[in-house]
């Protein structure tokens, strides 16, 4: 069985990790989920402690560095994020009691675990760190900067505008040949991505 063999090298209090192919099997006990390298551990972010209006955001400049948990997630340094309805909405609390159970399935954390919780979910970035699953995007790869700041923008929008489309529209590249499509108030993110 072909396994990803280990060497981490120390020198002068940093940590490299090398991974090469090998047939060796590993010890049960230690699982390599990411090419995870030194780096800082704490980062800038907006958070809340509590639900509530604008007043419970908080500017914090020593949040947690997530790690990678799973072969298949990456971590971004984000650039520009885009705030949404949404994040507004679950500033509030919206999506709270959906939220937890899907952090919590079973039920085991004490309550209140979610804070401080960061709202923005339509962020773009630099991939810093991948997941050994993960084969399309590379560590450390410089984003075109010009359109970086287009792409935080993109992905709530992108979806409500597909969901429109698609879902409510039932307009396909199949049946929408010749087809005539009135879109009010296309002047917002989803009307304008809609109308291109």
């Amino acid at each position: 069985m072909e396994f990803l063999k280990t060497c981490v090298l120390r020198r002068n209090a940093c940590t490299v990790v090398c991974f090469w192919r090998s047939k060796v099997v590993q010890r049960p006990s230690v699982r390599r989920i990411s090419t995870t390298s030194p780096r800082s551990t704490v980062m800038p972010a907006w958070v809340i402690d509590k639900y509530g209006k604008n007043e419970v955001l908080r500017l914090t400049q020593n949040v947690m560095i997530p790690i990678i948990r799973y072969p298949n997630e990456v971590i971004v340094k984000v650039h520009p994020a885009s705030v949404n309805p949404i994040d507004v909405n679950m500033r509030s609390g919206y999506g709270a009691t959906a939220l937890n159970m899907e952090r919590n399935p079973l039920h085991m954390k004490i309550k209140g675990e979610e804070f401080p919780l960061t709202l923005i979910r339509d962020v773009s970035g630099m991939v810093m760190e991948c997941g050994l699953d993960v084969k399309y995007f590379k560590s450390l790869t410089n984003p075109n900067h010009s359109l970086i700041y287009q792409a935080a923008s993109s992905p709530y929008v992108a979806l409500t505008a597909s969901s429109a489309i698609n879902k409510v529209g039932d307009l396909n590249d199949k049946n929408c040949t010749g087809r005539h499509v009135l879109i009010l108030g296309a002047s917002g993110g989803v009307g304008v991505l809609l109308y291109r």
